[in-house]
């Protein structure tokens, strides 16, 4: 088991690096100047030329962008050009609610899931098994926004 685990780590590596180039290439050849966008539209041309040196937006693509592979290797994922503070306090921020919902849905799917499973088992081949077997590929192909939405719609409105 450890070395179908240890395996199943050393595969995600290069996924990963994949993701983080599609990601900052993305970012990168997005129209529009990120100086521009921190300085603000009152800024003068001197302001954005600084911000572009501060960051290093001047410099080649490769360049920044192993930079910034290197700093997110270490844990450092920088500023948020939005709000200026460190992306790392921001989702450090949002840990504990994503946590508490994992864990709670976690929770309520196996308390719904095992005896509905353990039901359709029992009833196999029936309507009861048609219905649990309907209500759970249904729960398993909508898209999580549309169903949340309609969850929304039903339960708070």
């Amino acid at each position: 088991m450890t070395g179908y685990i240890v395996r199943r780590i050393l595969a995600s590596i290069p996924v990963i690096l994949v993701i983080a180039i599609m990601t900052f290439s993305i970012t990168f050849i997005a129209p529009g100047d990120a100086a521009y966008a921190i300085a603000g539209e009152e800024a003068t041309a001197e302001d954005i030329e600084y911000i572009t040196e501060l960051m290093g937006l001047d410099r080649p693509f490769l360049v920044q962008f192993g930079s910034w592979f290197g700093r997110v290797f270490k844990g450092d994922f920088g500023r948020s050009l939005f709000t200026g503070h460190n992306v790392t306090e921001l989702l450090a921020n949002r840990v504990e609610p994503t946590v508490s919902l994992t864990i709670m849905g976690l929770v309520l799917s196996v308390l719904i899931g095992v005896p509905l499973g353990a039901v359709a088992g029992w009833k196999a081949h029936t309507w009861i098994d048609r219905m649990i077997m309907f209500f759970s590929v249904l729960g398993f192909s909508v898209p999580a926004f549309s169903l949340g939405f309609i969850l929304i719609l039903v339960f708070a409105v």
